[in-house]
């Protein structure tokens, strides 16, 4: 009997040491953001906190953070906007609130990525929008009218809409 738990314990204990020796520890996002991997980068929930103008250090156009666009970037290639409800936002009556969904891809070259509406509420006419990127572990930037179009853009000569990651996916 001692032999049978002896032998079962080593089984068991050689068997805890090979799973655990051939388990790879994934990258971390702030990882693969360092290494310059923004299609991962780019994957999580992210809270549309305002349009600012990159011309003018940045300044805020539009504030939005009382009511922030969220736009969740899938793995699958699938993304879904929920339009802005702040009452700074000109969409939030038509719009606020409301959804639209479709499609997502990347273009490494040229830093851009193009996002294609399929399905939702049609707040946004574009069937197709490309539109340099830029995103960290933390931040996001689109270049123009990406997803708020109807905002007051007035004045503005570089436009681009400010994303803040919420969750990780």
């Amino acid at each position: 009997m001692k032999n049978i738990i002896l032998t079962a314990s080593v089984f068991f204990l050689a068997l805890a040491f090979c799973g655990c020796s051939s388990d790879e520890e994934e990258e971390s996002l702030s990882d693969k953001c360092k290494k310059g991997d923004d299609s991962a980068c780019l994957v999580g929930t992210w809270n549309m906190l305002a349009i600012q103008d990159a011309a003018t250090d940045y300044n805020v156009i539009a504030d939005f953070t009382t009511g922030p666009g969220r736009l969740v970037i899938n793995e699958d290639g699938t993304f879904t906007y929920t339009y802005a409800t702040a009452v700074s936002s000109l969409m939030a009556s038509s719009c606020g609130g409301l959804n639209d969904n479709g499609k997502w891809t990347y273009n490494k070259e040229t830093k851009s990525i193009t996002i294609k509406f399929t399905v939702g509420e049609q707040c946004n006419p574009n069937p197709t929008i490309t539109s340099i990127v830029k995103v960290n572990e933390t931040d996001m930037t689109l270049n123009g009218k990406v997803f708020q179009i109807n905002e007051d853009f007035f004045g503005a000569t570089q436009p681009v809409e400010y994303y803040q990651r919420v969750a990780i996916q």
